[in-house]
């Protein structure tokens, strides 16, 4: 199996018509906006194609600097979605606290991309977007991206069972899957996880093109909540912390 350019140009087309459509039709700007995000990340892969594996070439590092703060940026969009699923009184009342937390993840992973030096380095081979240079080569079939990231949490660290997949990534983690847990989006938590990281770490062993991968099938993640079947067995109606959440009272 081997990805191309052309291939997530194609993608990146399918997305944002789809995402364009679904908008015309009047459905929740909670779906296609995520859709559209997703989708401008395949476009941004498809161009970083053009100058894969040139590591001196400007537009290479710039188009993975990009890459890396697409996905910093990501857990916006996935409780974008996530919150789609669960009772509208609820999404009210804790959609301040749910962004605040995205915002957290997201500076925390900006974090770690700065070469602080006491910070060390990370891990090549461990923890993905890990490499001595800023560029974009190619994987096993698809992009893998490289940035000299510092050594925050690379761990090993006793308290987190051994933990040492970075700082960018366990903060990604916590937004995008343990949060939409907490507030009841198990359903689409547990779809998101099929359709993007165990797919992922079952067609690549790379931790660097891991990331890429990811990406691509979220456009398929995206679709399938919006145009098929599957949309209706994503919701949740009921959860232990709703009545929890629904007697918060919002200052004004």
């Amino acid at each position: 199996m081997c990805w191309s350019g052309e291939a997530s140009g194609v993608l990146a087309a399918a997305g944002l018509s789809t995402a364009a459509y679904v908008a015309w039709k009047g459905e929740s700007k909670d779906l296609w906006i995520p859709l559209t995000y997703f989708a401008l990340m395949e476009l941004l892969q498809a161009v970083t194609y053009v100058y894969i594996d040139l590591c001196d070439n400007p537009s290479n590092q710039i188009l993975t600097f990009l890459g890396y703060i697409h996905v910093a940026f990501q857990p916006f969009f996935v409780n974008m979605v996530a919150m789609y699923f669960i009772p509208q009184e609820v999404k009210e009342k804790i959609s301040t606290v749910v962004y605040t937390i995205c915002t957290a993840s997201t500076v925390l992973m900006l974090i770690k991309m700065y070469p602080f030096v006491w910070a060390g380095k990370c891990v090549i081979g461990t923890e993905g977007f890990c490499g001595p240079a800023v560029c974009s080569v190619h994987g096993a079939w698809h992009i893998a991206w490289q940035m000299p990231l510092n050594g925050l949490m690379s761990g090993p660290i006793e308290w987190m069972f051994d933990y040492k997949w970075g700082l960018h990534v366990f903060s990604y983690a916590i937004a995008a899957f343990y949060v939409p847990i907490v507030y009841g989006s198990w359903r689409f938590v547990g779809f998101h996880y099929l359709i993007g990281p165990l797919i992922s770490d079952i067609t690549t062993d790379d931790p660097n093109e891991y990331a890429a991968v990811w990406c691509l099938f979220s456009i398929a993640l995206c679709v399938s909540v919006i145009k098929t079947p599957i949309r209706k067995y994503l919701h949740v109606k009921t959860w232990p912390l709703y009545n929890k959440f629904t007697q918060l009272t919002v200052r004004e």
